[in-house]
């Protein structure tokens, strides 16, 4: 159930007595620019805890644990080029608490978007200043995950620096210290204005009372997103490569390969296979013979990055298995490529595919996450995911996996011969 609340703002009621909770989620889109997700990410802390009515995070508190231990948080993502800022809610629903949570929780939502922690001079100073550093040390952490390093390098390798999708979508320590209450003024307001959302209620609700509720919110017209969240990237035909020295116990050794496969274009549920016999599954040949039949990995695994155009392979190695590992993820591609996989392994990936579909729609934050990427990407939802996965025969993989082409090389560990 699909309602326009304003030009660019749609409510998404989703009828479901499957869940104990009542789960909503507003999901602010705007394009990411070079330089527009840290100051989104900051706003986002600062909205999830304070407002006018409720001006600390105490009180904030009190008021979530008076509506039975109710939950609001904020946090930012990116679908594709497309950069979103979350607020998500959840509360038990009427009927199992036995009094009206609902409503309630929906009119605190509204406070803490419409009616942030304010002034003439912008944001409450001491607010900002105590989210900017709970941020700021949030940044360094991720610094301190070499894994995720690894990967957000490998992404600058792959992508051009002019490129939006070369800057992580949860920012950076260097454009956050520029940031202050006045500053954040103009993101809000781009936010509150501009953006486009997707208000998604999902749970035992009475339907009416939930669209009368959003539909007092004061919303204005705005343009909608176009459907642009796919990301082309040029081919690049000389492999960039970057190798990193650092004194870490297990070194990292990630790969980036070109592949023009997108989000439910033709070549998606193929695609989707063979990185499941690659890489995506435990019945992959990166598990089965890079990890468990070699042991020249701690982890070795693949992800179809399918609103940018590539494949991502991780593994955690020993610098003295460098060039073993190398050789031996190239030697899967090419198998892979040759067609070198039985039915049997293929209907394993496949029906692995599809139970972890199934067992996704048991959580309602990954229901509406379908239904958002969908809505974000210009897909209608009447779709059989199990049963596109399981039509997919072995010819359509392997022309998919003939698309690979390596662009990016990136290892952090100690030195490596190369």
């Amino acid at each position: 159930m699909d309602y326009q609340l304003a030009k660019g703002v749609k409510l998404h009621i989703i009828p479901s007595s499957q869940f104990r909770l009542t789960n909503i989620v507003i999901n602010f889109s705007a394009m990411q620019t070079t330089n527009n997700a840290t100051a989104r990410h900051l706003l986002a802390n600062v909205l999830e805890t304070s407002c006018q009515k409720y001006p600390t995070q105490t009180l904030l508190a009190r008021r979530l644990d008076a509506l039975f231990g109710a939950v609001v948080s904020a946090n930012v993502a990116r679908v594709g080029q497309i950069h979103t800022l979350r607020m998500r809610a959840q509360v038990v629903n009427d009927r199992q608490a036995q009094t009206a949570l609902l409503m309630p929780l929906i009119n605190l939502l509204r406070e803490l978007v419409f009616r942030p922690l304010m002034n003439e001079k912008g944001f409450d100073a001491a607010t900002v200043a105590v989210q900017k550093k709970s941020l700021a040390g949030s940044l360094a952490a991720i610094n301190d995950d070499k894994q995720f390093v690894a990967y957000q390098r490998l992404a600058q390798l792959f992508y051009d620096q002019t490129s939006p999708m070369y800057y992580p979508s949860y920012g950076t320590s260097s454009d956050l210290d520029s940031l202050n209450g006045g500053s954040l003024v103009s993101a809000y307001r781009s936010l509150r204005d501009e953006d486009q959302v997707d208000i998604f209620v999902l749970g035992e609700v009475n339907t009416k009372k939930v669209r009368q509720a959003f539909a007092k919110w004061p919303f204005r017209d705005r343009q909608p997103l176009a459907a642009i969240a796919d990301y082309h990237q040029s081919f690049h035909h000389r492999l960039r490569q970057q190798l990193d020295s650092d004194d870490i116990e297990q070194a990292k050794l990630d790969l980036a390969y070109h592949l023009p496969v997108y989000y439910r274009d033709p070549g998606y549920y193929p695609g989707l296979v063979m990185n499941g016999l690659l890489g995506g599954t435990p019945y992959s040949k990166l598990f089965l013979n890079v990890r468990e039949k070699e042991s020249l990995a701690y982890y070795a695994d693949s992800q179809l990055r399918a609103f940018s155009g590539h494949v991502v392979i991780e593994t955690g190695i020993s610098a003295n298995n460098y060039q073993r590992v190398r050789s031996l993820i190239e030697q899967q591609i090419r198998q892979l490529q040759a067609g070198q996989f039985t039915s049997e392994q293929l209907e394993e990936v496949k029906q692995s595919l599809i139970t972890s579909y199934r067992v996704g729609l048991d959580n309602p934050l990954n229901i509406i996450e379908h239904r958002l990427v969908n809505e974000l990407s210009g897909h209608p939802e009447l779709f059989n995911v199990p049963e596109a996965v399981g039509l997919v025969t072995k010819q359509e993989v392997v022309a998919v996996a003939k698309q690979l082409k390596l662009q990016a090389v990136y290892y952090l560990g100690g030195d490596v011969d190369e």
